[in-house]
């Protein structure tokens, strides 16, 4: 990890610390004696970057040798270079889309009393749960839920670095706001609300709740939107957006 760290030295995406940090991930590079291209794989995420001169060989080969590992169609790419970037939008073997930029979280920026505000405007008939031993394996049960633990090695992994927070309705799970990926300082926020639950507000509160548990805890709430419903929520619990980026992906 310490040879490849300067490929990743202007990243501010915790996903990657998650694999620098020794936590989580696989890391691969073109040459251990004088590495050239370098390509971290975390959950669903492709991180291609290079130092020196770009080799297109080189990367397309990197690149398509992670078919071993993921199915093309769960892959996103997230270039780190230039040189990166402009291989994968010149190529016609990847389509383009967006994903969308946060701040990169600071314990200050975050407002305490108003995210207790939001959690205490959950409805009675719910109430929060975080993920313990019993919860992780019921969330690793469901489809819709598994990312909320699935990049973790075990459920001792998780209790161990992980955070998670789940929003229920007696025994049913209805939302949950979660560690995608942890590293040293902080997490990378996963937030799903099951589809029968949606535009209730749970994804407010429970990711107020889990913000307010990271706070509590000393950790960084990293957060990554998808979309732009997303962001308008990051938003709303204190984040500042930043912009969209490119993401590609196999055609």
């Amino acid at each position: 990890m310490n040879l490849i760290q300067p490929f990743y030295e202007k990243s501010t995406d915790s996903t990657i610390y998650a694999c620098l940090d020794g936590y989580m991930g696989k890391a691969f590079v073109d040459d251990k004696e004088s590495i050239h291209h370098t390509i971290i794989l975390q959950g669903d995420f492709v991180f291609p970057s290079n130092l020196g001169e770009f080799h297109e060989e080189t990367a397309e080969r990197m690149i398509k040798g992670l078919l071993s590992y993921k199915d093309k169609g769960n892959m996103l790419m997230v270039p780190q270079t230039k040189e990166c970037e402009k291989f994968f939008k010149n190529s016609e073997m990847f389509s383009s889309f967006p994903r969308y930029h946060l701040n990169s979280p600071s314990f200050e920026q975050f407002d305490p009393m108003k995210l207790k505000e939001f959690c205490n405007g959950l409805s009675k008939e719910y109430s929060f749960h975080r993920i313990d031993e019993a919860l992780y394996e019921r969330v690793m049960s469901e489809d819709w839920s598994r990312d909320f633990c699935s990049n973790f090695a075990s459920v001792d992994d998780f209790l161990q670095h992980g955070i998670g927070i789940l929003v229920m309705k007696g025994e049913e799970i209805c939302c949950g706001a979660s560690s995608y990926t942890a590293y040293r300082k902080g997490i990378e926020i996963e937030i799903v609300t099951q589809k029968d639950y949606r535009n209730l507000g749970l994804a407010t509160a429970c990711g107020a709740k889990l913000i307010l548990t990271c706070l509590d805890e000393g950790k960084l709430p990293h957060w990554d939107a998808a979309n732009e419903t997303s962001v308008r929520l990051a938003m709303r619990l204190g984040y500042d957006y930043v912009g969209p980026y490119d993401t590609y992906c196999f055609k």
